[in-house]
C-alpha cells in the first residue's frame, strides 16, 4: 500500500475526533437526534480547520445503516465508501474545476432521481466560492426545495463571495482556527503514536507556522519526519521551517534594552548569515513585543500567550523594563516595517535601521509631556519605565530651547511671580509659576473638562500679586466668556486655594487688537527713491516677540 500522509491517516471519522469546533459538532449532532435536519449546508473558515471533514462525518451520520445518527459506526458498507471517497451516492465537487453553469444544470439533473442504496443522495461542493455567478444562479431553485432524498454541504474559505441568495438557503456554520493548544495536543498525540521522538519547544514551532490550521501542522510535521526521521533535532525544524529561535529574540531585545547597537547588527549578521528570512523574523519579534504586552497587562498565562514555562522568567524580566507605551510603539514600527520589506531591495538592512529606530523609542517622552512643555515651557521630568517615557542621557530637557526660554513679563517689565503659598513646596524647594500653572490647569482638567478646554485657548495664564490674570485673543471671546461664567469663577477659587494657600483675584481679559501699521510704500522718501532707483519694497514683519 502506497504512503499516506499524516493529514489523511489521522483525519477525524466522527463528531467526537474534530479537534477546535464543538460548537458545529454539537449542534450537527443534536439536529441529527432531533431529526431537525437541513436540506442545505454552507461550512465556511479558513483552510485546514475541518469543514470538508465535518462535511463526510455528517454525510456518514445521515447515509450509516444504523442511522441517522450522530454517532456513525464507520464499520457499515456506507461508513467505509464514504472514507475512501467513492461512495455512489455521496457526491463531492471540487467548485474550482466546475466553475460552469453547465455543470450545475448536470448536478440538478442527477439531483432528480434516487439513490443507488443509501438513504440520502449527498453533493459535497468543495470551495464553492468559486462557482460563476451564472452556476450560482442555475442552483438556486434546486438547493431551496431539493427532493426529499438529497442534502448539499457546501464548503468555502472565502465566506464573502458566497452570494446572499445561496447564504438564506442553507444553514450556515463558522469553522473558528484552532486554538494553539489544541493542535499543540493533537500533535502531541500524533508523534506518540507514531513513535517519533522529538521535543515540546520544535512541536511548538510548527504550531505557530500552522497558523491555526490543523492540516498545515501536520503536513509541516509530516516534511520534518521525511528529513529527520524518527528522532528530530531542534535545529533541523528550525532550518526546514524557517523559523527564528526564541533565545535570538530575546538576545536582541536585550541588546535594544542596554542600547546596545554594536551587538544588535552582530545578532543581524548573524541571521544574516543562517539565512533566516527578514519577514519571518520581523513577525516573529511583532510576536514577541505581543507576549510582552500581555505579561504586562495580566502576567504569566500559558493559553495566552503559548510559550513554554522555561521562557517564564526572561519575558517576565523583559515585559518589567518596557512600558505598555513603549510596546505600542514598538508594535506599530515593526508592522510597517513588516509590510515594506516585501518590496524593499535592501530587506536585512532596512530591517537593521528599523531594530535600530526601537533603541530611540525606549527613551521618547509620551505626548502629553510633549504638549505639556510646549504650552508651560518646563521640563519633562524623568520617569520610570512603568511611566512611558524614559530620557536617557544628563540632558536637562529634551527641548531645550523651551527650557530656556525666559519667563513671561507684563507689559511694565516686571517678572511675573507666583503667591508666596506656592512659592515652596513641603520639601522647601521653589515651585515656579509654570508648575502653579500646570497644577492648576491639572485639577481643572479633572473637576470640569469644559473649563479645562476653553483654558486651552488662552493666550497667557499668570498668577502675579495675588491675582489670576487670564488673556484671549480677540478671536475667542466666546471662550472667554465661558471662563467667565460663575460656576466656572467659583471652581477656579477654589482650586487655587487648595493649590496656593489662598483666593487670589481672578481676570479674565481679552488682548487688545493690535495697531495698523502705516504703509512704508506711502513714505514720501520712499516714492522718491523709487523713482531714481525703480524695484521692489520688500517689507519684513517684525517678530510679535
Amino acid at each position: 500500500m502506497s504512503y499516506q500522509v499524516l493529514a489523511r491517516k489521522w483525519r477525524p471519522q466522527t463528531f467526537d475526533e474534530v479537534v477546535g469546533q464543538e460548537t458545529v459538532t454539537k449542534t450537527l449532532q443534536n439536529a441529527i437526534k432531533s431529526e431537525r435536519i437541513a436540506h442545505a449546508f454552507l461550512f465556511s473558515g479558513v483552510r485546514g480547520v475541518g469543514k470538508t471533514t465535518t462535511a463526510r462525518i455528517l454525510a456518514k451520520a445521515l447515509n450509516c445503516q444504523e442511522g441517522p445518527t450522530p454517532s456513525p459506526c464507520g464499520e457499515c458498507v456506507s461508513c467505509r465508501e464514504i472514507k475512501e471517497a467513492n461512495s455512489i451516492d455521496v457526491l463531492e465537487i471540487d467548485a474550482a474545476s466546475n466553475t460552469g453553469v453547465d455543470n450545475m444544470r448536470d448536478l440538478r439533473e442527477s439531483a432528480r432521481y434516487g439513490t443507488a442504496r443509501d438513504r440520502f443522495k449527498i453533493f459535497i461542493i468543495d470551495e464553492a466560492h468559486m462557482l460563476s455567478n451564472a452556476a450560482f444562479n442555475a442552483l438556486l431553485k434546486t438547493l431551496e426545495e431539493p427532493p426529499p432524498h438529497v442534502k448539499f454541504i457546501l464548503a468555502t474559505t472565502e465566506y464573502a463571495k458566497i452570494p446572499v441568495t445561496i447564504v438564506s438557503r442553507c444553514q450556515q456554520y463558522d469553522f473558528k482556527p484552532i486554538p494553539f493548544l489544541l493542535i499543540l495536543e493533537r500533535l502531541k498525540l500524533l508523534t506518540r503514536e507514531e513513535g517519533i521522538e522529538i521535543s515540546e519547544d520544535s512541536l511548538r514551532a510548527i504550531v505557530s507556522v500552522a497558523e491555526g490550521s490543523m492540516r498545515d501542522a501536520q503536513s509541516a510535521l509530516d516534511q520534518i519526519i521525511a528529513f529527520g526521521g524518527k528522532q528530530i533535532p531542534d535545529e533541523a525544524v528550525r532550518v526546514l521551517l524557517g523559523v527564528v529561535d526564541e533565545r535570538a529574540i530575546l538576545s536582541l531585545v536585550d541588546a535594544v534594552l542596554e542600547r546596545d547597537v554594536k551587538v544588535l547588527v552582530e545578532q543581524v549578521q548573524e541571521l544574516v548569515n543562517s539565512g533566516v528570512d527578514p519577514r519571518n523574523f520581523c513577525r516573529k519579534l511583532i510576536h514577541h513585543v505581543r507576549n510582552l504586552m500581555v505579561c504586562r497587562v495580566t502576567g504569566w498565562d500559558e493559553r495566552l500567550l503559548n510559550l513554554p514555562d522555561t521562557a517564564k522568567d526572561e519575558i517576565l524580566k523583559q515585559s518589567e523594563q518596557f512600558s505598555q507605551l513603549d510596546l505600542i510603539r514598538f508594535y506599530d514600527l515593526l508592522n510597517r516595517a513588516e509590510n515594506d520589506l516585501r518590496w524593499n531591495s535592501h530587506p536585512w538592512v532596512h530591517l537593521e535601521m528599523t531594530l535600530m529606530k526601537l533603541i530611540e523609542l525606549t527613551h521618547l517622552p509620551s505626548l502629553e509631556d510633549v504638549i505639556a512643555q510646549l504650552q508651560l515651557g518646563e521640563k519633562v521630568g524623568k520617569s520610570s519605565p512603568k511611566g512611558g517615557a524614559v530620557p536617557s542621557g544628563d540632558t536637562e530637557s529634551l527641548f531645550p530651547v523651551a527650557n530656556k526660554r525666559p519667563q513671561s513679563k507684563d507689559k511694565k517689565g516686571s517678572r511675573a511671580v507666583a503667591s508666596p503659598e506656592a512659592e515652596k513646596t513641603e520639601e522647601g524647594e521653589a515651585v515656579s509659576e509654570n508648575q502653579v500653572i500646570s497644577h492648576l490647569l491639572s485639577a481643572v482638567q479633572t473637576e470640569s473638562i469644559r473649563l479645562y478646554s476653553s483654558l486651552q485657548h488662552a493666550s497667557r495664564t499668570t498668577l502675579e500679586d495675588g491675582k489670576l490674570l487670564i488673556s484671549f485673543p480677540q478671536s475667542e471671546a466666546f471662550h472667554q466668556g465661558e471662563v467667565l461664567r460663575s460656576d466656572h469663577q467659583d471652581l477656579l477659587s477654589r482650586l487655587c486655594a487648595k493649590i496656593v494657600g489662598s483666593v487670589p483675584e481672578i481676570e479674565v481679559q481679552l488682548e487688545e487688537p493690535p495697531k495698523e501699521q502705516p504703509d512704508p510704500k506711502e513714505d514720501p522718501r520712499v516714492k522718491t527713491f523709487m523713482e531714481i532707483f525703480p524695484g521692489k519694497v520688500i517689507v519684513e514683519k517684525e517678530n510679535a516677540d
